[in-house]
C-alpha cells in the first residue's frame, strides 16, 4: 500500500492505493495551529492500515509559509571580509511595484548584526588566497551563538569552486553547538551570482529548523500508529525525497504541493491522449498555473519566493492570489480587489461557520448560486448562506448580493486567465493549441470560463479533482538534482575537464545511501549554456560524455530559438554549470474508480448568475453521466472534491477512463 497526503490552504488531501492497485481518498479541513494534525487527522478517518503501507509520500507548504511569514528560526549568517552587506545591496532592479516613491527592497530573513565577517578568501579558479581564519571564526560564532541564534548560514566567495572553508566552518560551529543547524552554500546553492546564492542559502536556513521539526512531529507520529516505511517529502522539482534529507534541503520543499499537482495533471492527460497542457489548480489559497508541452512540465532554476530569488530547480509555476478563501475588499482608491489576503482553513469563509466575517470567493460562490449549501463535500458541510449573504453585505459595489458576488467571480476568472497567458503566451505558446487541466477544490468551476477567456476549446477535469495535487505525491518518482558551477567556454577541452563523471559518481553514491541497486535508478546529465555576454543560461540535458561541442551548440541553439525566437551564430558559447538528475520511477500500478456513472439520479434547475446575467442551469451529481455520455451546458455537475462548471456553450463528455472532457461548440 501506498499514500500521498497534501496539505492545502483550507483542506487536507489522503489518497492511497493498495495491492491491487485501487485508489481511495480521504478529505479533512487543515490545521494551521498544528499542521502535523490534518494529516493524522486524515490518516484516522480514512482507517488507513499504517502497518501495510510501503511509501508514505508528503507535500506541504510549510517552508513557503514559513518564509512568507518570516516565523523561522533566528538566523546567522557567516560570510568573507568585506561582504557583510551582500543581503542589504541586493540587485539593481525593483520587484513589485517600480513607479512608487516608497519603495523598500526585499529583505533576506537575518539581521545585520547577525551576519558576520571571516578573513578568509578563496578565488575564482577555487584557489585558497587567503587562509581561514579559525580564531577570528570562532570569536563570530560564539557572538552569534550567545545571542541566541540557532541556525547559521555560511556563504564564502567563491565556494562553489571550493568549499574547502565553508565546511571547516561548519565543523567548528558544530563542536562548538552541536544542535546548532548549519548551512553552507556548497552544499544548498553551489552556482555562482552572489547575491541568489547568499540567499538561497540563508532561506533555506531560516526555514530548516522548521521544516526539520515539522518532519520529525508528523514522522513521530505515523511511527506511533504504526507506519515503518519512512517518510518522503515532495520537492519543487516533482520528484520525492527522503524526510531525513528535508532539513538540509529545506528551500526545495518551496512549491511542494503544486508540483504535485502539475504531475498528476499530466498523467491524467496521458491517459486520456492528450499531450500539450496548461494547468490550473485552484485551492484554499491562491491558484497555481503551469504548462506541460508534451506532458514535459517546463523546469526553472530560480523561484521569487517573497520577493527573494532563490536558486533551486522547480517546476515553472506561475500563482495569484485567488482561491477559496481569498478575500475581496476595496482599495484605497474604491476598486474591487480579490486576494491575496485569505482567510484560510481558520477562520476560513463565511459560510463555513468558522468566525469568518469577511467576504470570500467561496462566499460568493454561494450567493451566485454555483455552490449548493446541502450539497458542498458531499453533504458533510453544511454552508451558511445567511453568513455569507452578510459578509458581502458589507462589500460597497454596485449591485445586488448576487452581482456582488459575480463580479468577484469575474475578477478571480480574470487573474487566473492572466495567470494563463503568464505561462503560454508571454513564453512563446498559443494556448490555443493547448488542453487547459483543471483540478483543487475551485479550479473545474472556473476553468471553462477562464478557457473561454484566453481562447482554449477544451478543458480536462480529472477523476477527483479535489484531490488531485495529492494524487500526484501517489505517482511521484524520487529524483535528486544535483549541480556543479564550471564557467567556461564550450570546447573539447573544456567539456573534458568540467567533471562529468564527478557528478555522475556522486548519483550513484547517494543513490548507494538510500539502498538503491545498480539499474534500479537513471542518471541523466545536462549542461547550462548561454551566449557569451548573456545574463541567464538555458539547460540542455543530453548525454554530455558523449557530446561533442557542435552537437550541444545545436542543441542549445534548437532551444534558444524555440524560447526566445531568434539565434547568434557568430557568438561563442558558454558552459555555466554541470547537472546531474538521479531518477527512480515509481512503478506503481493505479487503478482510479470510475465511480457509478448512470444513476440516474435527481437532477434539478436552479437560477444562478454568470458573466452578469442570470440563467437557469442543471444541477446533477457527476456519477450520474454515463460513460461515452455527453451533457449540454449550462450545467452544474457536483461531487464530494469539487464541483464544474459547464456554461451555455460548452459540452461535457464522460470519457472512459471517468475523467471529464469539456468542449466549446
Amino acid at each position: 500500500m501506498q499514500v500521498g497526503v497534501e496539505i492545502g490552504g483550507t483542506f487536507t488531501d489522503l489518497v492511497w492505493v493498495d495491492e491491487k492497485g485501487v485508489v481511495s481518498v480521504g478529505k479533512v479541513p487543515s490545521t494551521p495551529s498544528q499542521v502535523h494534525k490534518a494529516v493524522e487527522n486524515a490518516v484516522d478517518q480514512a482507517a488507513v492500515r499504517l502497518k501495510e503501507v510501503t511509501r508514505f509520500s508528503h507535500g506541504s507548504t510549510i517552508a513557503t509559509n514559513a518564509l512568507i511569514t518570516r516565523r523561522g528560526a533566528r538566523t546567522g549568517l557567516l560570510t568573507t571580509k568585506g561582504f557583510r552587506d551582500i543581503t542589504e545591496i541586493g540587485l539593481h532592479d525593483r520587484v513589485g511595484n517600480i513607479y512608487t516613491a516608497f519603495y523598500h527592497k526585499p529583505r533576506a530573513p537575518v539581521e545585520r548584526r547577525f551576519i558576520r565577517e571571516i578573513p578568509e578568501r578563496i578565488d575564482g579558479c577555487g584557489n585558497v588566497v587567503e587562509a581561514l581564519d579559525e580564531e577570528m571564526a570562532q570569536q563570530e560564532i560564539q557572538f552569534l551563538l550567545d545571542s541566541g541564534v540557532t541556525s547559521i548560514a555560511i556563504c564564502l566567495l567563491h565556494a562553489y569552486r571550493n568549499g574547502v572553508h565553508e565546511d571547516r566552518l561548519r565543523e567548528l560551529i558544530l563542536s562548538m553547538s552541536p544542535t546548532t543547524r548549519v548551512g553552507c552554500s556548497s552544499r544548498v546553492s553551489p552556482e555562482f551570482r552572489e547575491y541568489e546564492r547568499t540567499v538561497t542559502t540563508v532561506v533555506n536556513s531560516f526555514v530548516s529548523p522548521v521544516v526539520v521539526d515539522y518532519v520529525d512531529r508528523l514522522d513521530r507520529g505515523l511511527t506511533d500508529r504504526g507506519c515503518s516505511s519512512g517518510l518522503q517529502i515532495m520537492q519543487s522539482n516533482g520528484g520525492i525525497m527522503p524526510a531525513e534529507a528535508a532539513g538540509d534541503n529545506a528551500v526545495r520543499m518551496l512549491l511542494s504541493g503544486p508540483a504535485a499537482g502539475v504531475q498528476a495533471a499530466a498523467w491524467f492527460a496521458r491517459r486520456n491522449g492528450i499531450k500539450d497542457i496548461i494547468t490550473i489548480d485552484m485551492g484554499g489559497t491562491s491558484t497555481d498555473v503551469a504548462v506541460a508541452p508534451m506532458l514535459e512540465p517546463r523546469v526553472v532554476q530560480e523561484l521569487m519566493v517573497d520577493d527573494l530569488p532563490i536558486r533551486t530547480t522547480a517546476l515553472d509555476m506561475v500563482t495569484v492570489g485567488a482561491g477559496g478563501g481569498s478575500i475581496a475588499a476595496l482599495d484605497s482608491g474604491g476598486f474591487l480587489n480579490v486576494g491575496p489576503a485569505s482567510a484560510g482553513a481558520e477562520p476560513g469563509p463565511a459560510c463555513y461557520g468558522r468566525g469568518g466575517k469577511l467576504p470570500t470567493v467561496t462566499d460568493a460562490q454561494l450567493i451566485a448560486g454555483l455552490l449548493r449549501s446541502s450539497h458542498f463535500f458531499a453533504g458533510k458541510m453544511k454552508l451558511d448562506v445567511e453568513a455569507a449573504k452578510n459578509a458581502f453585505a458589507s462589500l460597497k459595489v454596485p449591485g445586488d448580493l448576487r452581482h456582488k458576488a459575480d463580479a468577484v467571480l469575474q475578477m478571480v476568472n480574470s487573474n487566473m486567465a492572466a495567470a494563463v497567458r503568464l505561462v503560454s503566451t508571454a513564453r512563446g505558446i498559443d494556448p490555443r493549441d493547448f488542453t487547459l487541466v483543471a483540478y483543487g477544490g475551485g479550479g473545474p468551476l472556473h476553468a471553462a470560463t477562464v478557457a473561454d477567456e484566453v481562447g482554449m476549446n477544451r478543458v480536462l477535469v480529472p477523476w477527483s479533482p479535489g484531490i488531485t495535487s495529492a494524487f500526484g505525491l501517489l505517482i511521484a518518482d524520487l529524483k535528486v538534482d544535483f549541480i556543479k558551477a564550471r564557467l567556461q567556454p564550450l570546447t573539447a577541452e573544456s567539456l573534458a575537464e568540467i567533471g562529468v563523471a564527478d557528478l555522475a559518481a556522486t548519483c550513484d553514491g547517494y543513490a548507494a545511501s538510500l539502498g538503491l541497486a545498480a539499474g534500479g535508478y537513471d542518471v541523466q546529465m545536462g549542461l547550462d549554456l548561454r551566449y557569451m555576454g548573456q545574463g541567464f543560461e538555458l539547460t540542455v540535458w543530453t548525454d554530455v560524455a558523449r557530446a561533442s561541442p557542435s552537437e550541444l551548440r545545436a542543441i542549445f541553439e534548437s532551444l534558444h530559438r524555440e524560447r526566445y525566437g531568434y539565434t547568434r551564430s557568430n557568438l561563442p558559447v558558454q558552459i555555466v554549470n554541470a547537472r546531474a538528475r538521479l531518477t527512480r520511477k515509481n512503478k506503481l500500478n493505479v487503478v482510479t474508480p470510475k465511480g457509478d456513472p448512470g444513476r440516474n439520479g435527481t437532477r434539478e434547475t436552479c437560477d444562478i448568475v454568470l458573466q452578469g446575467k442570470s440563467i437557469a442551469a442543471t444541477f446533477m451529481d457527476r456519477s450520474d453521466l454515463d460513460f461515452g455520455e455527453t451533457i449540454m451546458g449550462p450545467v452544474i455537475l457536483e461531487e464530494p472534491t469539487t464541483t464544474t462548471l459547464v456554461p451555455p456553450g460548452w459540452t461535457a463528455r464522460c470519457c472512459e477512463s471517468g475523467d471529464l472532457l469539456l468542449e466549446k461548440k
